[in-house]
């Protein structure tokens, strides 16, 4: 037996040896001497005393088992304790540093002593409560619940969008719609509470929780979310004056009649030009007719002629005084060489500026009635927009596919709506160009725009014969009425909101907003290319392919005077 085996054996029967409970000497075992030993013991003791020992181990090993899955758990509750402290003082930082209640650290050999008695907790409190309410949390629901269907940022009506704070800051077409700090000088307010039309929204109301809450967060500083400090905006501080977006022009002053004498009329050797340009002052009697190179001045009180505005560009496409009757604008030019518009004071006969030099004929133009903006159109499919004081392009608008017919401006100078061949119908922002709706209905090209004086129908003429209503807040067509059969050339709307039409059919025709026919004219020897009011709708006017105007009584339909773009 060698070394190796020798003291392996010797181990093993110490081993049996001391579990029998028989002690034995530190120094090496002799294998002899165990092995006397344990030839002495009882086997039953022996068989006893391993199993105790195995059952011993056995319960051992159970209750480190049950000590390690204890300390597992301790490990996982301790991980998510130092995640919510992590995340508790995240939250306590952030509320400190948003309230302003942070202070800087004092020198740690004096913070003890110079440490200042802890603040109350009411100026927190109270800052709380004043700064609690912001876009996101408390205002954007309601707005998507109650206004996001016509106001989104897809379909912006009126140039408003209100899913969303840094659109709904921009405003619409009427400007901005709150000024922070100012619940009761913003237009929100005076909507959603029924001060100022439209009500909004159009259909139901807001209940009084909700429009406490919307004034609350203007009220507040209108701040975008809860992160946002209150600031002290300007704005709230404003004179309303300074805010306005739009102004109308003043309509102090006697009715507006020229004041001077004007150039005589240069009469044709050949019969009159197409009288498709025509107009009347609405605030007197004074009637504007394109003719040679000129424009016609007529008083419809006599039905004589005061003289004569020379335009020496070309011939002239369209007039149109301002609403309030001040001035007068004609665009026009020569085919495939020039286009411009010029604008007149009526009082003093002076040219005050000329708009546009295109590379074709202006055939439509408007001014809105702050007297600010002048919008054109023609064969370029762009309509472009002008300052009329500086005379510099102030946008343009170019998704028009063909030549645009007609332009106008809403009585109120909130949106501008532009029409071309093709049929196509657009609203614009006024102030900006933004665009408002596309309005789709005419089969064919629309000749011509007009409004109610209260702004809330557009009326359109096409060549598929029809006269369409549109609702200007819904932006849809509520109404459709074939008006002549044949392609309506011009229309416009009385100071009562009646229609005057005139067509290819060579008649005219006065209609009332249900799209019913009131009162019918005859006597045109041509198609009718231009109509209007005039004396604040007690005369019918209608000018023809021939050159001749014809004058009727609105109420009776009675004829009353003949005039002519080549007077003699």
């Amino acid at each position: 037996m060698n070394g190796f085996m020798y003291r392996g054996l010797a181990l093993l029967l110490t081993a049996l040896l001391s579990v029998a409970g028989i002690a034995q000497a530190e120094e090496a075992p002799n294998p002899d001497i165990a092995l006397d030993q344990l030839v002495k013991l009882d086997p039953a003791t022996l068989v006893t005393r391993i199993k105790t020992m195995k059952d011993e181990s056995a319960a051992q090993a159970q209750e480190s088992a049950a000590l390690k899955t204890k300390a597992d758990e301790l490990d996982k509750q301790a991980e998510a304790l130092v995640v919510k402290v992590t995340t508790l003082e995240s939250q306590v930082k952030a509320l400190a540093e948003y309230f302003g209640h942070m202070q800087p650290a004092a020198p740690a050999a004096t913070a003890m002593a110079a440490a200042p008695a802890p603040a109350p907790a009411e100026p927190a409190m109270e800052a709380a409560a004043k700064a609690s309410t912001n876009f996101v949390d408390h205002v954007l629901p309601i707005m998507k619940q109650k206004c996001a269907k016509c106001h989104n940022e897809d379909k912006r009506k009126s140039g408003l969008a209100v899913t969303n704070f840094a659109l709904m800051a921009e405003g619409g077409s009427s400007g901005p719609v709150f000024t922070a700090g100012d619940p009761d000088g913003s237009r929100l307010m005076k909507l959603i509470t029924k001060q100022e039309e439209p009500f909004m929204p159009p259909s139901g109301e807001l209940t009084p929780e909700e429009i406490e809450t919307i004034r609350k967060w203007i009220a507040e500083g209108a701040l975008p979310d809860a992160n946002a400090k209150p600031t002290t905006t300007a704005m709230a501080d404003t004179p309303a004056e300074e805010e306005a977006v739009f102004v109308a022009a003043s309509f102090d002053g006697p009715p507006p009649m020229p004041e001077v004498t004007l150039p005589t009329a240069n009469p044709l050797s050949t019969r009159g030009v197409v009288a498709r340009a025509i107009d009347t002052n609405p605030r007197s009697s004074l009637i504007a007719v394109g003719s040679n190179r000129e424009i016609l001045l007529y008083n419809l009180e006599d039905f004589s002629l005061l003289g004569a505005l020379s335009f020496p560009e070309g011939d002239v496409y369209d007039l149109t005084f301002s609403v309030n009757g001040t001035l007068l604008l004609a665009g026009g030019g020569q085919e495939g060489d020039m286009g411009i518009a010029v604008l007149w004071n009526v009082r003093t006969g002076e040219r005050l500026g000329t708009y546009g030099e295109y590379y074709d004929t202006v055939l439509c133009a408007d001014i809105s009635p702050d007297h600010r903006m002048i919008a054109l159109g023609g064969p370029n499919k762009k309509v472009r927009v002008y300052s009329v004081e500086t005379g510099q392009e102030l946008y343009k608008l170019d998704p028009h596919t063909d030549w645009i017919y007609s332009v106008k401006f809403t009585p109120d100078g909130e949106v501008l709506s532009t029409a071309d061949r093709a049929g196509n119908l657009f609203l614009w922002q006024a102030a900006n160009g933004r665009p408002v709706e596309q309005l789709k209905g005419h089969n064919g090209a629309i000749n011509a725009l007009a409004y109610t004086p209260d702004s809330k129908f557009l009326v359109s003429a096409g060549e598929d014969g029809t006269v369409q209503v549109w609702d200007t807040w819904k932006y849809n067509r509520v109404r459709s009425f074939k008006a002549h059969g044949l392609p309506v050339l011009n229309l416009d709307v009385g100071p009562d909101s009646r229609i005057i039409t005139t067509g290819v059919d060579n008649t005219t025709k006065v209609w009332g907003l249900d799209g019913k026919e009131q009162k019918k004219f005859d006597g045109l020897k041509d198609w009718g290319y231009s109509a209007c009011f005039a004396q604040e709708g007690k005369m019918a006017l209608a000018g023809s392919w021939t050159g001749e105007i014809l004058v009727w009584n609105a109420e009776s339909g009675e004829m009353v005077k003949t005039l002519n773009t080549n007077p003699t």
